[in-house]
């Protein structure tokens, strides 16, 4: 039976954005509204593809600020953790990543929201158009 490893416990003083990435949320909600209108509607002209793009992107970015502090405190999450397991630095190293990848967990989430959403609009531009949207020309 493996025993599950803790992870250390610091005040690494990260904002707490639970408000902000709800407000994320609910755009991403409504873009998605936006993008079942146009999978319904059967149709998407260049103008709407570029806006609801540039929408989704926005949100992207807002979301991406937003873990920006969580990114710095990467060197110092892997010091801790090198220094409580010097005496395995395989497990140091899975515990940093998995502790890591936690803090980011939320913003993650909502990130790959957005991607898949600009996947959707372009996929769907491509079915309506039978050509590729004029962003993928850049």
């Amino acid at each position: 039976m493996q025993t599950k490893q803790k992870f250390i416990e610091h005040d690494f003083n990260l904002p707490c954005h639970n408000n902000q990435l709800s407000i994320a949320n609910d755009c991403i909600e409504k873009l998605k509204t936006k993008l079942k209108t146009i999978e319904t509607r059967k149709i998407i002209n260049d103008k709407e593809h570029e806006l609801l793009f540039e929408e989704i992107f926005k949100v992207l970015d807002y979301v991406g600020r937003l873990s920006m502090p969580a990114f710095e405190i990467s060197e110092e999450l892997e010091r801790m953790y090198t220094l409580r397991y010097n005496h395995s630095p395989e497990l140091a190293r899975k515990l940093w990543l998995d502790h890591y990848e936690e803090i980011h967990h939320p913003y993650n989430l909502l990130k790959n929201r957005c991607f898949k959403l600009i996947d959707e609009l372009d996929e769907q531009f491509i079915k309506f158009n039978k050509r590729q949207p004029k962003n993928w020309n850049i």
